[in-house]
């Protein structure tokens, strides 16, 4: 058996992998797919780590206290400090709710289930990626989670160590087949969760134990020459042609992860022949590169904060120099970890050193909780602060509510009686009317009017128009189509939606998952779809009410009350909506969609003649909070006390 020696060529692999995130995070349009450098990461974890135990194993002296003691000297330093500036600094610039869910992310963090948060936490309400400061921990969560479970498998392996190239190679063949099917059931799972992402590690496990157990004593410079220059193009076709929106890992993280194994298989051998393709030699050992690899964890660390908060404050779509500022920081903030905490730290003999280690960081997960909990004081004293901080958290729609499930399984929700039933169908925006049905509905007897309510945020309610080839469109329809043909009791529908926003030009919204519904073709056959259904609909003898896009706009968003610079938050006027403004940008969508409804012989209802007064849309309520709870959506309590233009649909 072979000892795994040092190879500066992995670090500069380290460098490849975390410059392909970086430039991806601040610039995408440089690399599309940089994200990759992640699943690198995830293969030279493996490799590496695995050596680590294949050796002390072998010696007869591994421990599970040595092995994660060495962890917490190795991912503790960087981290914490991070953690540090990260809440120190969002303290100054984030608004209470934000704040609060930043500590949410601490202490989650803390735990390594980063990735299990944002799990939950994705779908059509949650925050933009680019305004969580800590999304990046989600990886280092899936790295944690894998050395719970692997050292585990190794010490059932080792036992019979011809069974650890039989029994990983078809966890791994398995597991990878598994993250193959669910990228197309359901991508957000097999992004997040270590479950579908194990495979690459394993793969760098199966070659760490090639390694270990036969050597690595290939004389044939051409043989290594060959695998550094495949790999290598496997990772620059990976970089290059991978994009965001597609379903990822699956199939297309083999590219990054073969890739990798390939350029490890061309470097130096572990024992004293070969020195390795010219590609590992020349470049991957390259001093410079391999000094980037060096500062690889601490930069992964430092650079998606900084972005993230320039997003926060500078907005979606910030200028470059902006991003080009906040790398320079977040490299200064590196450069600085490195040499002053983290290598001193993870070198320091010093019997306190891991005992510190671990009490600042349950201190941090502990100062999250806080956070998280809003049991820290106010940091603001501001009477219309508080307003938005208490509006902006107002945002559960349903409360109240009996979930059920339609046949397909698609969730639906009823209130109210058993009786006559009025059916309601569309995205959030017919979701934010749930509170005040609620309200008239709740004391209802059971022989009397319920509701019946199908949607879910973001999906059109017009038939075969989905985001990104989405199935949720069609088994939300298939549950329309199922309760009107198996409840005789409903004798009213009606469908809500933010029809304006789906129908802008350059949609990513299609029909037929063909033609964006922003311009024409695809407009067109929208407008054709909607009609269908409200012909169907009243060709079964349905009331039929269609109701239009609430005004909406940054105007109305709570957060527009204030301003961020990077040394804090200020008050601002952010200005009122006109009625004239609004319907400069919608109108034309929402004539020709209300053109369409009462031709077909529906009702329409315009939130606008009731939001609106004197020209303006309606910011604030008489006690001086706000009506929305973002730029979109009415939050809940005016909704339940004040929106009463829906009441004649559930009418006895």
């Amino acid at each position: 058996m072979t000892t795994l020696k040092y190879r500066s060529d992995i670090d500069g692999l380290r460098a490849v992998a975390v410059l392909g995130v970086v430039i991806y995070h601040a610039f995408p349009w440089m690399i599309p797919g940089g994200f990759i450098g992640v699943d690198i990461f995830f293969v030279l974890s493996g490799y590496l780590i695995s050596g680590i135990l294949y050796k002390g194993h072998k010696s007869g002296n591994f421990s599970f206290k040595e092995f994660y003691a060495r962890r917490i000297r190795r991912l503790f330093p960087a981290l914490i400090t991070m953690l540090v500036i990260t809440m120190a600094y969002g303290w100054v610039i984030l608004l209470p709710d934000e704040f609060e869910k930043l500590g949410k992310h601490v202490a989650s963090g803390t735990l390594f289930i980063q990735n299990i948060i944002f799990w939950q936490e994705s779908g059509y309400f949650d925050t933009a990626a680019s305004l969580k400061p800590l999304l990046h921990l989600w990886s280092l969560a899936v790295e944690e989670q894998f050395y719970i479970f692997f050292p585990i498998l190794l010490i059932l392996l080792w036992k019979k160590p011809r069974l650890m190239v039989p029994v990983m190679g078809v966890l791994l063949i398995a597991n990878c087949i598994l993250n193959v099917v669910m990228s197309v059931q359901n991508s957000v799972s097999d992004f997040f969760l270590t479950p579908y992402r194990a495979w690459e590690f394993l793969g760098g496990s199966l070659l760490a134990w090639w390694h270990y157990d036969l050597g690595h004593e290939e004389e044939v410079p051409a043989y290594r020459e060959m695998l550094s220059v495949v790999g290598l193009l496997l990772l620059g076709l990976g970089m290059a042609f991978i994009h965001t929106g597609d379903p990822y890992p699956g199939w297309r993280a083999i590219l990054p992860v073969a890739g990798t194994l390939l350029l490890i298989e061309g470097g130096p051998g572990t024992g004293i022949k070969g020195e390795g393709a010219w590609i590992n030699r020349k470049i991957l050992s390259h001093p410079a590169v391999v000094w980037i690899g060096l500062i690889s964890y601490p930069l992964y660390l430092f650079h998606w904060p900084a972005l993230s908060f320039v997003h926060i404050v500078k907005g979606e779509s910030p200028k470059p120099v902006y991003l080009i500022d906040a790398l320079v920081v977040s490299f200064v903030l590196t450069v600085l970890t490195y040499y002053f905490i983290e290598k001193k730290t993870r070198h320091n003999k010093s019997q306190w050193i891991l005992p510190g280690l671990i009490v600042s960081f349950l201190l941090m997960g502990i100062l999250g909780l806080f956070a998280w909990c809003q049991a820290m004081p106010s940091r603001y004293s501001n009477p219309q602060m508080r307003k938005v901080n208490l509006v902006i958290q107002e945002r559960n729609m349903l409360s109240g509510w009996e979930q059920v499930k339609s046949k397909n399984g698609f969730c639906m929700n009823r209130i109210g009686g058993n009786g006559q039933q009025t059916l309601f169908f569309g995205d959030s925006n017919m979701q934010q009317y749930s509170p005040r049905l609620r309200e008239l509905l709740k004391d209802n007897l059971p022989d009397e009017r319920g509701v019946i309510s199908i949607g879910e945020g973001g999906i059109v309610p017009i038939r075969n128009v989905s985001l990104n080839h989405s199935p949720e469109c069609e088994r939300m329809f298939e549950a329309l189509d199922q309760q009107l043909s198996s409840n005789p009791k409903i004798d009213r529908v009606v469908i809500a939606a933010r029809w304006s926003f789906y129908f802008k030009q350059g949609s990513n919204w299609k029909v037929d998952d063909q033609y964006s519904i922003g311009q024409n073709p695809g407009k067109q056959k929208a407008m054709n779809e909607l009609g269908k259904t409200f012909r169907n609909l009243r060709d079964l003898g349905k009331k039929v009410t269609l109701v239009l896009t609430i005004p909406t706009g940054e105007e109305l968003d709570p957060k527009s009350n204030y301003t961020r610079g990077f040394m804090g938050i200020s008050k601002r006027d952010r200005g009122v909506l006109t009625k004239e403004a609004f319907l400069k940008e919608n109108g034309a969508v929402l004539d020709e969609i209300a053109s369409i409804a009462r031709t077909n012989g529906v009702d329409v209802i315009d939130p606008m003649d009731f939001l609106c007064t004197n020209g303006v849309c309606i910011a604030e309520d008489e006690k001086g909070f706000p009506i929305h709870y973002d730029d979109a959506h009415l939050r809940p309590g005016y909704v339940r006390e004040h929106l009463k233009y829906l009441d004649a649909t559930v009418a006895p």
